[in-house]
């Protein structure tokens, strides 16, 4: 929404029908909603009886005119309570990128919940959802998902006064963590040492920079700890180069897209600061992406050839194993866990159960067992 609500007013007689004054204008706005989606209408009068006045009369020709639309297709559902029309009106409201995740997530389970009148949504009706979902075998941490989703919109619902409260939602289960399995200092050693083979055995150019690209991208997700999309959203004009107190070279970047929010000055190590230097040449402009193109399948490849696709447990590895790889590599490295956590957009909590759940005390015997002398008092 372009603008903020400064008061309020629900018509006497239509309590479906609000007048907002806002901070984009002096004269009233009228709102109210219809077959699914909101309905606005400017009074263009800064008088509020007037515009309670006028707002009715424009009201009274919209109900008309969706029962109108009734009439002439009365097979169709009662949009305006319907789940369907609610997700249409609730995505409105967001921006585009999490619009789309939301349409995305929207998808799987529009079959069960699109017909759904929203004001008889009770604990039997998500009860009956969970047993749907999970004759698909799909799990607690899938399901949370979508119980989150449906819960935006039923609170989208509130927001807009069609239901007075939110329903109960019965507990899922328990949800297993489920951490990605870092790659160890040797690991990455080895990974490097094949994926810069693999760049000179290239058969062509293009392959060539195909696995180039790939290169520099793990390179930079374990120097600057970042997110997959973090990363592949970043321009030139996002970077600033720097030095820190030994004068190695360091990057210093404006994170503009993350699902946490926007997150400036993060500190990227040597690695990343390098490959920026590399892939920047005078004809770079600063809305370019530094990575304009997915290494997904190449990142793949490569695991493969150097025998890590799978980790111990059997599980396999994908591009997201890499932020998992530079949380661990700075815990070892003896860095603040809170600046960590502050740089990488995560909380302690998160890197304890996902990103270092698999750090063992055998990783650094030395930090743990080298004994350090008590200060004694004067």
């Amino acid at each position: 929404m372009p603008y903020d609500i400064v008061e309020k007013h629900h018509h006497p007689k239509y309590p479906r029908l609000a007048l907002l004054l806002t901070t984009a204008s002096k004269n009233w706005l009228a709102r109210t909603y219809l077959n699914g989606r909101l309905r606005y209408k400017s009074t263009s009068t800064p008088s509020l009886t007037t515009a309670f006045r006028i707002g009715a009369e424009w009201y009274a020709e919209e109900v008309r005119a969706a029962q109108a639309e009734e009439k002439r297709h009365p097979d169709q559902p009662k949009s305006q309570w319907a789940m369907s029309a609610m997700f249409e009106s609730f995505v409105g409201t967001l921006n585009p990128r999490k619009a789309a995740e939301a349409t995305r997530q929207w998808g799987p389970i529009k079959g069960f919940w699109a017909h759904h009148d929203i004001r008889r949504v009770s604990p039997k009706v998500f009860r009956q959802f969970y047993a749907k979902r999970r004759e698909h075998d799909i799990g607690n941490h899938t399901l949370h998902k979508d119980i989150t989703l449906v819960r935006q919109i039923l609170k989208h619902a509130a927001e807009e006064e069609l239901i007075e409260h939110l329903p109960f939602i019965p507990r899922i289960g328990k949800i297993a963590h489920n951490p990605r399995k870092w790659l160890t200092p040797e690991e990455w050693k080895h990974l490097q040492a094949v994926s810069r083979q693999r760049i000179k055995d290239a058969e062509n150019i293009r392959t060539k920079k195909q696995r180039q690209d790939c290169h520099d991208f793990m390179t930079f997700m374990v120097h600057s700890m970042m997110r997959v999309d973090e990363v592949r959203h970043l321009t030139f004009g996002d970077c600033v180069l720097g030095k820190n107190k030994q004068g190695h070279d360091i990057l210093i970047v404006n994170v503009r897209v993350s699902k946490t929010g926007p997150r400036p000055n993060v500190v990227c190590l040597v690695g990343a600061a390098a490959v920026f230097k590399r892939r920047q040449t005078p004809q770079t402009k600063p809305t370019d992406r530094i990575f304009s193109t997915l290494t997904r399948d190449a990142f793949r490849s490569l695991l493969t050839a150097a025998n890590l696709y799978e980790d111990g447990n059997g599980n396999t590895r994908n591009l997201k194993a890499l932020r998992a790889t530079g949380i661990s590599f700075r815990i070892l490295d003896g860095a603040n866990v809170v600046l960590i956590a502050n740089n990488s957009g995560t909380s302690i909590n998160s890197i304890s159960n996902f990103y270092a759940k698999y750090l063992r005390g055998t990783d650094d015997v030395d930090a743990l067992t080298t004994i350090k002398p008590l200060r004694r008092k004067p």
